[in-house]
């Protein structure tokens, strides 16, 4: 896959060369690396266990304040904590472990549920299996994630091809039993009859353009369109398009502060896609200043300034505010969820 992606035309941006530069050694990885594997996914998230070691657990409260916040707006049981699998870490709450990750993973499901995504993706039309495509898995993670709470569900992985070496490791191990078709196991064409026989599909970004697959009920992309070039994005989102996918979940950046390349994420998802914005935490998903229950009531009966009151989201609701999207801060984390009004009608 590596040689057949060093052509020109299928370099990723000058972002994600300098990222697959740092864990080429990864190559000749020894079994004691892959033992903890998780310890080597900083490449991809910025993550290392190191933050989440017994000595920083005075740090877990903040985790946990977060946590409950989320669990408030959770009424499906949507929470899957990280896994012990390959050296899996996170600061210990309630017996489980918990990261930055987890939380965004969380936050994610969360927001798609909001949206209609997740009923959509229990009860899509025709089949009984629905199919998500993911843009970027990174570690794998939030597939591991979707696949625990929705086993019947098949999910396509499209990435560069290094970072198979984290996703099809990680989900490998995670689902023994699952069946996979990984890329250059058979012919392509395979995937336009019999995609729903299998649980994860595993394909090099530059073969997307080539796949002809069965159904898609939902695309998805976290945090790598931000790190993409304007015609990389669109070449995805109109690949999507003519592949019929009906919905696309987003949580993005508009565009990455070192980030040149790209114009603006939702404003290229508009082309496609009719959007919608969740709002779910007042804070994105890579911070923890979050107030503890006591002090966000004290702040609810206290503060009455109408301009910050309609950035305080509503914690008591059950359900947060939705509104349509509109353009904010380039800079600004945004769950987006675009949807074909001539193919589906989200609740």
């Amino acid at each position: 896959m590596m040689r057949e992606a060093s052509n020109q035309e299928h370099l990723p941006s000058r972002y994600w060369s300098e990222e697959l530069a740092g864990f080429d050694y990864m190559l000749d990885a020894s079994p004691i690396i892959i033992q903890k594997l998780r310890e080597h996914c900083y490449h991809i998230t910025g993550l290392r266990s190191y933050e989440y070691r017994r000595h920083h657990s005075h740090q877990a409260g903040a985790f946990l304040n977060k946590l409950n916040a989320l669990r408030r707006l959770d009424h499906k049981n949507l929470f899957v904590p990280e896994s012990s699998l390959l050296g899996g870490f996170g600061h210990d709450i309630n017996g489980v472990k918990v990261n930055i990750d987890t939380l965004k993973f969380y936050e994610s499901l969360i927001a798609m549920d909001q949206g209609g995504l997740l009923d959509y993706l229990r009860d899509p039309p025709g089949s009984g299996r629905s199919v998500a495509v993911e843009i970027g898995a990174g570690w794998g993670g939030f597939a591991y994630q979707l696949k625990k709470i929705m086993p019947n569900l098949t999910y396509v992985v499209i990435d560069l091809p290094q970072t198979f070496l984290f996703s099809g490791t990680y989900l490998k191990t995670a689902f023994p039993d699952a069946r996979f078709f990984i890329y250059g196991d058979g012919p392509l064409s395979i995937l336009k009859t019999d995609l729903l026989k299998y649980d994860f599909v595993l394909l090099p970004h530059y073969q997307f353009r080539n796949v002809e697959l069965a159904k898609i009920d939902l695309g998805i992309n976290m945090v790598s369109f931000q790190e993409m070039t304007t015609d990389q994005v669109l070449a995805y989102l109109q690949r999507l398009s003519e592949l019929g996918c009906p919905v696309f979940y987003s949580h993005n950046r508009d565009r990455s502060k070192h980030n040149k390349e790209l114009s603006a994420v939702g404003v290229l998802m508009k082309r496609f896609y009719k959007l919608l914005e969740i709002t779910v935490l007042p804070i994105p998903y890579t911070s923890l200043n979050f107030p503890p229950p006591n002090q966000r009531l004290l702040l609810s009966r206290t503060i009455n300034i109408p301009a910050l009151v309609r950035r305080i989201p509503m914690f008591f609701c059950r359900r947060p505010p939705e509104r349509p999207a509109k353009r904010g801060s380039l800079y600004e984390y945004r769950h987006l969820i675009g949807s074909n009004p001539k193919i589906v009608h989200l609740p």
